[in-house]
């Protein structure tokens, strides 16, 4: 027998090569399932993913939606948002995958249209969102699920909900982990100790020293979609406080080619405030992302703009990128972590 919400936990791992193979056997062949799988579980897992990889770039992200759209009969308090986010899913699918024929998602699509219709459940779902909060995170804020504009050409991505840091990562905070764990301090505070000063966002440190600090606060590198997606809204803003340049109240950075340039504290740029509450995203350092590169080997997208970076939309903006060796350790790149929602439900405010 199938185990659904009510079983327990699979002993084995949970994996989305898994869960595919167990939604094309139980919902889309209608044979015998290869091994049993708990559907909550498995639409956590999706959330997840999702958080981390846009939506509109997986043309297989049709496994998320038939399982949204099958929980919805048996989950009566979610029923309204899995069925809306059901269509949403199947939409994006047949405009990644170009296929609009296909009955397995086609006539999931037209019940899903049609029940939502006849049961108003959108707004029912935008009345639940206002009634609910995330649990709160000390030091991050919560970016919720939906959509946004990437890069220089503002192209529409999706992403599930996330947290992320308010700040960078600073020395202070990085020399408490130094201190607890014994982790080597970076060599930087040694050569330069006018860079080690406790204000300062901690800079120095290679990609994997920036993970193993993640894993110790029990959180993660976000991807270069969260990164961004925290640091401009929804609206593709090209700074965080929207489109006027930045001043040297606004940001740090290098104000002309021939100027001294000084990494200065992250206190006082009310300004440089994103959307979402996150302080500093452009200027200061430039920030690691777990997104590879796709034209360096062993290197890694960072994001932001540094303090020695001039005041141009390439180097200090929102959607600015660089690709940087993961085993660089330099002045200019520090980090802040994101985490991604727990299986604790939300509470109401």
């Amino acid at each position: 027998m199938v185990k659904t919400a009510d079983s327990s936990v699979p002993s084995q791992p949970l994996t989305l090569e898994k869960v595919n193979q167990y939604i094309w056997a139980k919902y889309i062949d209608s044979t015998r399932v290869p091994f049993d799988v708990n559907e909550d579980q498995a639409l956590k897992l999706y959330e997840q993913h999702y958080a981390k990889q846009s939506l509109n770039e997986d043309d297989e992200c049709f496994y998320y939606g038939i399982l949204l759209y099958e929980a919805a009969f048996r989950d009566d308090k979610n029923r309204a948002r899995y069925f809306v986010k059901a269509r949403e899913v199947f939409e994006i699918y047949r405009q990644v995958s170009g296929e609009t024929e296909w009955d397995v998602i086609e006539d999931r699509l037209a019940d899903a249209i049609d029940i939502i219709k006849k049961e108003k459940l959108e707004a029912k779902v935008a009345k639940e969102e206002k009634k609910t909060v995330a649990p709160s995170i000390p030091g991050m804020v919560f970016v919720p699920a939906g959509k946004f504009q990437f890069g220089q050409k503002k192209e529409e991505k999706i992403l599930e909900a996330f947290y992320i840091d308010i700040e960078p990562v600073t020395n202070a905070a990085y020399k408490k982990y130094v201190e607890e764990t014994k982790y080597p301090k970076p060599s930087i505070w040694e050569r330069h100790p006018e860079l080690a000063e406790d204000g300062l966002p901690v800079t120095g440190i290679s990609w994997m020293d920036a993970v193993q600090y993640c894993k110790w606060a029990g959180k993660e590198l976000p991807t270069e979609e969260q990164w961004e997606k925290a640091a401009r809204g929804e609206d593709g803003r090209t700074y965080p406080w929207g489109e006027d340049k930045p001043t040297q109240q606004d940001a740090n950075f290098r104000p002309d080619v021939d100027a001294p340039s000084k990494l200065l504290p992250i206190q006082g740029y009310e300004k440089n405030k994103s959307p979402y509450g996150c302080h500093v995203m452009v200027g200061h350092v430039w920030e690691w992302t777990k997104t590879n590169s796709a034209d360096e080997d062993g290197s890694c997208v960072v994001k932001g703009g540094s303090w020695s970076d001039p005041n141009e939309p390439e180097f200090l903006s929102c959607w600015a990128r660089l690709d940087a060796g993961k085993k660089e350790k330099i002045e200019l790149i520090g980090f802040r972590c994101a985490k991604l929602p727990t299986t604790e439900k939300q509470e109401g405010a």
